[in-house]
């Protein structure tokens, strides 16, 4: 992929790529054995990826919601919960 491809992909925005069912992480306890899903966020050469535990619908419309904040603070939309920007 050229230079021009990967700046054009880093600009369409993050995407879900794909929601999969997944083993429960380790050190969970019986509780916490229910339905556990991997899912997997692009942009470009970009790639997130993270667990979640719930039904595929609970999992996807989670992502889906990381996805539209993830694209609002890359567009300067939205400020980062996670590392907040103090106007000097």
């Amino acid at each position: 992929m050229g230079k021009e491809q990967v700046a054009e992909a880093n600009h369409a925005g993050y995407k879900l790529a794909s929601v999969e069912e997944a083993a429960a992480p380790e050190g969970c306890g019986e509780d916490d054995k229910a339905r556990w899903f991997r899912y997997v966020i692009e942009r470009g050469s970009a790639t997130i990826v993270g667990q979640r535990r719930g039904t595929r619908q609970q999992v996807t419309t989670y992502a889906n919601d990381y996805v539209e904040e993830l694209n609002a603070r890359s567009n300067g939309q939205s400020a980062s919960l996670w590392a907040p920007r103090q106007k000097k």
